[in-house]
C-alpha cells in the first residue's frame, strides 16, 4: 500500500478531519516504530528510516505489507480518536492496533532469521 491510499482510507473512513501532514506524522511514528523493533532485529536489516513526506511521497509504498494493513489503520484511528476525545472508542482502536501490529511482528520473526547477539559465558 503507498501512503497516499493509506491517507485516502482514513479521510474515506473518518473524515477530513487531520491535515495530510498529521496523518503523515503519525504513519512515520508507526513506519519508525516497525523499523526499529521488527524490522531491524531481522539478520541483514540496518535500515536507516527516513520519514515520509506527504507531497513527495504519496506514491511510496509502505513498509508493512498490505496484508497488515490493520496496523496503520487502527494505529491512524487510535490517533485520530484520541485527539477527538472519544474514549471508548480510542481504547478498542488500541487494543485492535496493539492485535495487528502483534501480528505483523509474530509473521516478521518468522519468516525472518534474527541477528546474533553477543553470548555471555560463565566463568
Amino acid at each position: 500500500m503507498t501512503l497516499g491510499k493509506l491517507i485516502e482510507k482514513i479521510v474515506e473512513q473518518k473524515g477530513q478531519q487531520y491535515d495530510t501532514g498529521i496523518l503523515t506524522d503519525w504513519v512515520n511514528e508507526i513506519e519508525g516504530q516497525a523499523v526499529e523493533e521488527v524490522i531491524n532485529q531481522a539478520d541483514g536489516n540496518n535500515i536507516a528510516f527516513v520519514p515520509y513526506d506527504y507531497t513527495q511521497d504519496v506514491e511510496r509504498t509502505l513498509r508493512i505489507p498490505d496484508r497488515f494493513q490493520d496496523v496503520y489503520l487502527n494505529y491512524l484511528y487510535a490517533k485520530i480518536d484520541f485527539g477527538n476525545q472519544e474514549t471508548e472508542r480510542y481504547n478498542n482502536d488500541v487494543a485492535m492496533y496493539n492485535a495487528s501490529y502483534e501480528a505483523y511482528a509474530a509473521w516478521f520473526r518468522r519468516e525472518h532469521r534474527p541477528k546474533k547477539r553477543a553470548m555471555f559465558s560463565k566463568f
